[in-house]
Parts: structure tokens; C-alpha cells; sequence
């Protein structure tokens, strides 16, 4: 975990493969809480397993944009 914490923090991460569990364990840690610089990712590959885990791939997208959800 802080292997992860400290690329994101020196902006040294250009691809992400996250496995994202459906299941609610309560309090845990934040995997993006601090340190993380804003990066943008675009979602390039993904697969649903029968047992709903959800497997991504996610590139570098550039630079951050903001705005408004749905603009």
C-alpha cells in the first residue's frame, strides 16, 4: 500500500489494473487519501467475473479537467 501512496505521490504512475470487490468491509483505508497528485486516467480495458469482481485497466489521460458532471 505505500509502495502505491508513494508513485502516486512522485506522479510516477502512467497505468492503473485495479480488481474492484463488491463487498462492504466498513472502515479501511483510502487508497488515493493523501499525497496523490491530480492525474486524469481513461478507462481502456475492463471485464465483469461471474462473481461480480470487476477487473479495470485505466491509462493516462493527460491533464485534469474540471467542470460540471454531464456538461
Amino acid at each position: 500500500m505505500r509502495k502505491i501512496i508513494l508513485l502516486l505521490k512522485n506522479d510516477l504512475v502512467d497505468e492503473l489494473w485495479l480488481k474492484i470487490y463488491p463487498l462492504t468491509l466498513g472502515k479501511g483505508k483510502k487508497l488515493f487519501d493523501n499525497g496523490a497528485i491530480p492525474a486524469a486516467f481513461t478507462l481502456t480495458e475492463s471485464l465483469v467475473t461471474p462473481t461480480g469482481v470487476i477487473i479495470a485497466n485505466y491509462k493516462r489521460a493527460g491533464k485534469v479537467k474540471t467542470g460540471t458532471i454531464g456538461a
